[in-house]
């Protein structure tokens, strides 16, 4: 019955369930996290090597179709997916992506360690998402 509870309890931990982080923008809203000066430079350093919009299916190294993060609009169409797969807050510490394996260029083969996010920069994800929820858009 120990082994077996064991097993149960290695298994949730190797296999973790994405979860929202809970983290809620400020009002106000401090405007200092964008799009410009970190969204863009966080997706293009963890997330378009596999989430461009580009990208066909076969080079998408399992990256869902249409999420897709080379845009505001495109992180936008799915901002709950990325928080609860890589951002931090008071409720979740989420470290699903990126993954260990990356490619080296966009769509190529997974050729090298993924580079990852600090535990400042995934807070700063959740943030950064919180607040771009509630700001307005014209796309």
């Amino acid at each position: 019955m120990r082994l077996l509870t064991a097993c149960f309890l290695l298994a949730a931990c190797s296999n973790p369930i994405p979860t929202p982080t809970g983290t809620v923008c400020p009002d106000p809203d401090p405007g200092d996290l964008t799009y410009e000066n970190f969204g863009k430079p966080f997706m293009e350093n963890y997330c378009t090597m596999c989430h461009l919009s580009t990208l066909p299916r076969s080079q998408r190294h399992g990256a869902p179709i249409y999420h897709d993060y080379d845009s505001l609009r495109g992180v936008l169409e799915t901002p709950d997916h990325i928080d609860e797969q890589a951002g931090s807050g008071p409720d979740a510490d989420n470290m699903l992506m990126p993954p260990d394996r990356c490619p080296s260029e966009p769509g190529g083969a997974l050729n090298v360690s993924c580079k990852v996010p600090t535990e400042d920069e995934r807070k700063h994800l959740a943030l950064w998402i919180a607040c771009e929820r509630t700001r307005p858009h014209t796309f």
